[in-house]
């Protein structure tokens, strides 16, 4: 990663760049494995809190915030009626992104004969449309259950409260009862107040009694570059990039790109909390401790196990500057359950697990 090539090139709009990057394809295989387990495990309590919260509603609905070709989510999707179909409730799935060419790719996998969605009516693709459009959905039915996926095409350029108006028109006008954002999107986001406005939109998406799970790089990601980014923003040599708080970063893509980054840091405690209401509840789990990308899944499982252990020693506190540290990436939460009910849960479905010999209906 060199800065003085990113300094050259200049600031580009995230639409370009992951335009490029999932049009190349490099980006969606720089690890031998695809889901971690503590992402797979985070979605999977997290749906099976809101199950517990909202028993008797008929469609489980989901909005993902910087979608891409739906890398966590896919694969979600892809067991939803081997793990619930006996609840008989309904799945909608809205992929937000800014790259047309990432949820393009998601729906040709999608619609692929393994998978066998069908669209709803044509999907019309606007790339160059700056204000953001609903494309148009897919689905199919089995076991008496229905999956849809509808496809969002945003615009980094325009105000945070579009992406709501537009993330409500895709589900008709209903807040979420689980929204997610894995790894990236939150990142791109120049600028604390923007950053912030986002947070808060996303947080009003979502119903009271759902759930959130926003997952992004942490301090310990990208350490080589931010001694540099500290200096160059205490001495205002930005280069022309939105460099404007601790954590902002350039960095270099698989393509050469040079791209604006932000790493999280104790903030994300203040984003938590500014959006959690009454009755609400907000904390922090490690989802990968840093190093390579993974060249085998024991090496995945190694990780998995340390970041484990790690949270277990950090369960019910709020983290500091050195906890974050610790992780390369990082998933915030917010619930309506409060911390004994959700260990209660989570207790009980490892129990269902182990005595299944698996993963049992409904749990992950």
């Amino acid at each position: 990663m060199t800065t003085d090539l990113a300094f050259r090139n200049g600031y580009v709009s995230q639409r370009a760049i992951y335009d490029e990057r999932y049009e190349a394809g490099r980006y969606d295989r720089r690890s031998a494995v695809h889901v971690l387990n503590a992402e797979r495990l985070a979605l999977g309590h997290a749906v099976n809190r809101v199950l517990t919260s909202a028993p008797k509603t008929r469609t489980i609905s989901l909005f993902d915030f910087g979608y891409g070709t739906g890398r966590v989510t896919n694969e979600f999707i892809g067991s939803y009626v081997d793990r619930y179909s006996e609840l008989g409730k309904d799945l909608r799935v809205v992929a937000y992104d800014v790259s047309s060419v990432g949820l393009m790719k998601a729906k040709e996998a999608l619609s692929s004969s393994s998978k066998k969605f069908t669209e709803d009516a044509p999907i019309t693709w606007r790339p160059e449309d700056a204000a953001g459009y609903v494309a148009g959905s897919v689905s199919k039915s089995k076991a008496g259950v229905t999956i849809t996926v509808v496809f969002v095409h945003g615009n980094e350029g325009q105000d945070p409260e579009v992406m709501r108006r537009l993330a409500l028109e895709a589900n008709d006008g209903r807040k979420y009862l689980l929204t997610t954002s894995w790894y990236s999107g939150l990142g791109h986001i120049p600028g604390e107040r923007l950053r912030r406005d986002y947070f808060r939109q996303l947080g009003e998406l979502t119903a009271r009694r759902g759930e959130m799970v926003m997952s992004v790089s942490s301090t310990g990601d990208l350490e080589e570059l931010q001694p540099e980014f500290s200096e160059r923003l205490s001495s205002g040599i930005t280069g022309g990039f939105p460099i404007q708080a601790p954590g902002d970063l350039v960095y270099e893509t698989e393509l050469g790109q040079s791209n604006f980054y932000h790493v999280f840091g104790t903030e994300l405690n203040d984003h938590m909390r500014a959006i959690a209401g009454r009755g609400q509840h907000w904390w922090m789990e490690g989802i990968r401790y840093p190093g390579e990308e993974f060249s085998s899944r024991q090496a995945e499982r190694d990780n998995y196990q340390r970041v484990r252990k790690a949270n277990e020693s950090k369960r019910d506190r709020t983290w500091d500057a050195d906890d974050f540290r610790e992780f390369h990436t990082v998933a915030a939460f917010r619930s309506p359950l409060a911390p004994k009910k959700r260990q209660q849960l989570e207790a009980a479905e490892a129990i269902g697990a182990t005595h299944r010999g698996g993963c049992r209906k409904g749990v992950f």
